[in-house]
């Protein structure tokens, strides 16, 4: 099967049609889950959640031979880690264990384009990824840097690259179609929506607070825009962020690439491009606000919030923060009850005070905080359960792997290791991914009532020697691109 060149006015139109109904509960038709498995994102929370394990078990099964065929050809990596697994079909759902990608593939460039600017060379390693077809895209003009090069693919090829934030010397780029992207809305309002409520109504009015950067390539970032774009019908002032500027690969990649490869600081610049040291030097600078910017923010929160519904999205360590500028000022119980908030990312190292858990809801003036876990290779996260379980949406195949062997759990029962999905929603990519995380991961009834595959919350990262590695994580990029900018501040 030949790929579908995405770049034609025709895909462009279907795109406009469906982006505006993206976000809302449609009527679905259970019956062609097995061959079009995106479409379960559609159904209501309670649906999703209802259907017997037993019968998203085989529809999973279905889709993976699905996913499979119509993708193992056109993507080169699936192709390879299939043949080498000596794999031509999907018999059972843990055989795809040995297609699981890991973040190497998406890292898998040599470093070099980047420092010399072959975004043309970039581009045609990138098409291995996509089923998009990217091998007519012009290069040629006005591409200095990767930040150029993002938005050149998702201007005018209909692909959004998600990137990491680099801690380990090397960004990773995950490719997102538009016809993926379609899905980005649904996938937010399924994360504010707390497990076991009523799907959220009239968010059309309802802001969006913004802890971070209003622009960037990663999952949170591409969730603003289909905010923008599809709930709020273009009016960018529903988006209030700490900072309107952009979070900057280049400054991320540049920062990693020198620390992990440890060059002397008296000698980077001046292998630095023109462009890349302008832009450098202008992020450096506006770094010298960031004190007054947040401060700022913590401000306009308080003075034009309070007592109001608002969605915002973090992590423990960042609710803290507010919360110690809110009750500093004598703030408590800062929005309405009936506001969208939800948690992800875990406290992202910070030490937080006892009790934090139960402070933080409570200085929010809600009643409980949305806890989910996943990544950006995942299109939508998992929720946490009221017995503080995690549980995977219908379309995600979660599998627990041995660290040591990469050998597959049986898929029942109660086990300890290596965490990896395949998220059937993704089109336009494998959705296979093995994550650094331990897991401990049940098959089987939950506490709550649920059946099907949960995670306990006890999450952690392997050592880099176990095979962790940069996640492509959104939680913590405002800090990681922070620090590279500390980080680069020091080079002359």
């Amino acid at each position: 099967m030949g790929r579908r060149n995405v770049g034609t006015t025709e895909n462009i139109r279907h795109r406009e049609k469906i982006m505006p109904e993206a976000g809302f509960t449609r009527p679905v038709d259970p019956q062609r889950f097995a061959d079009h498995p995106e479409e379960m994102y559609w159904q209501s929370q309670a649906d999703s959640f209802a259907m017997p394990a037993a019968e998203v078990e085989q529809i999973q099964l279905h889709a993976l031979r699905r996913r499979f065929e119509e993708l193992r050809e056109k993507l080169p990596p699936l192709r390879r880690l299939a043949d080498e697994h000596g794999l031509t079909a999907i018999s059972q759902i843990n055989d795809a264990a040995v297609l699981l990608f890991k973040h190497s593939v998406y890292k898998s460039y040599p470093v070099s384009l980047i420092e010399n600017n072959r975004f043309d060379r970039l581009t045609q390693w990138f098409d291995n990824l996509t089923a998009q077809d990217l091998s007519g895209v012009n290069m040629a003009a006005g591409i200095e840097s990767i930040d150029d090069w993002l938005d050149h693919l998702d201007r005018e090829c209909g692909v959004r690259v998600i990137h990491t934030t680099g801690t380990s010397g090397k960004l990773s780029f995950l490719p997102r179609g538009w016809v993926d992207g379609t899905r980005q809305l649904r996938s937010t309002r399924l994360a504010q929506q707390p497990l076991g409520s009523p799907e959220p109504h009239d968010l059309q009015s309802v802001p969006t607070l913004v802890i971070g950067h209003r622009r960037a390539y990663n999952g949170y970032g591409a969730m603003l825009d289909a905010l923008v774009d599809d709930l709020y019908g273009g009016d960018e002032t529903m988006i209030v962020p700490m900072n309107p500027g952009r979070l900057s690969a280049d400054v991320m990649s540049l920062a990693g690439r020198l620390t992990a490869g440890g060059n002397r600081a008296e000698t980077a610049r001046s292998a630095l491009s023109p462009a890349i040291r302008q832009r450098m030097d202008e992020l450096v600078e506006a770094r010298k606000t960031a004190p007054e910017r947040r401060a700022h923010f913590f401000d306009t929160i308080i003075d034009r919030f309070a007592g109001k519904r608002v969605m915002m999205s973090g992590n423990w360590s960042m609710y803290d923060e507010m919360m110690t500028a809110g009750q500093s000022r004598g703030i408590d119980g800062l929005f309405a009850p009936d506001s969208l908030l939800l948690c992800a990312g875990g406290t992202k190292g910070a030490v937080l005070p006892e009790g934090y858990r139960n402070a933080i809801p409570g200085f929010l003036g809600i009643p409980v905080l949305s806890e989910l876990y996943g990544m950006s290779e995942m299109g939508a996260l998992m929720p946490k359960c009221s017995a503080g379980k995690y549980h995977a949406w219908p379309w995600l195949v979660l599998f627990l792997l041995d660290p040591q062997t990469g050998d597959p759990a049986t898929r029942s029962g109660t086990h300890t290791g290596r965490f990896g999905v395949v998220d059937l929603s993704y089109e336009t990519r494998w959705g296979g991914i093995l994550s650094g995380d331990e897991v401990t991961m049940t098959f089987g009834k939950c506490e709550c009532g649920l059946d099907g595959a949960f995670i306990a919350d006890t999450v952690r990262r392997y050592s880099e020697q176990e095979g962790g590695d940069d996640k492509i994580t959104c939680a913590g990029a405002p800090a990681a691109h922070d620090n590279a900018l500390a980080f680069l501040a020091g080079i002359e």
